[in-house]
């Protein structure tokens, strides 16, 4: 059984042909090149819907750019950093441990608020690293996220399953009796013999 938890990323650029489409694209085969699987949207439409997949994602990239700032000053109300924190909240309701990331230029970083901040993994600056460094952080990142959501028992369950061992047997089950009659058999076959 193979349990699918993607990278999602959410960048208006994501299908665009300008540098930012192009950067976020790039880090996103990255990823997908390291093994992760990767979704990508252009934009964060319900946010409910949004929230509830993190509960099959690994982690959350969101991408934003600095010309947003710009158009808060126009209209706050719909400024790029509002869907942003509404969106990280909605995500900390239902998770508070998956790894969220914020994408944008350096002097982006400058705008966001502390509230913000600490919701977040990290703030990946664009084009200052390798697609494929960035890609290597985020996906340890996510793989501790993914260790640690299964309880111990189960965890040891799907390695154990994914080891394609035939029987499973917990003792416990028939109140120990099973074992009780092995070691009988075994004592009164050795006397027959």
């Amino acid at each position: 059984m193979k349990f699918r938890f993607p990278v999602i990323i959410i960048d208006e650029d994501f299908r665009s042909e300008n540098i930012s489409g192009s950067g976020i694209r790039d880090l996103a085969q990255a990823i997908s090149n390291e093994g992760m699987e990767v979704v990508g949207f252009t934009s964060y439409g319900d946010l409910t819907s949004f929230a509830q997949q993190a509960s099959r994602a690994s982690c959350f990239i969101l991408s934003i750019d600095d010309e947003d700032f710009a158009d808060a000053d126009e209209d706050p109300s719909g400024c790029a950093l509002n869907a942003v924190r509404d969106f990280i909240l909605e995500v900390r309701k239902r998770n508070a441990d998956i790894p969220v990331f914020l994408y944008g230029e350096t002097r982006t970083s400058r705008h966001i608020p502390n509230d913000i901040l600490r919701e977040l993994h990290g703030f990946i600056h664009m084009f200052e690293d390798t697609p494929e460094f960035v890609a290597r952080h985020i996906i340890r990142e996510a793989r501790k996220y993914l260790e640690n959501l299964a309880p111990p028992f189960f965890q040891a369950l799907m390695e154990y399953a994914s080891d394609s061992s035939y029987s499973w047997h917990c003792p416990g089950h028939s109140g120990g009796v099973a074992f009780f009659e092995k070691s009988c058999w075994t004592d009164v076959s050795s006397v027959l013999w």
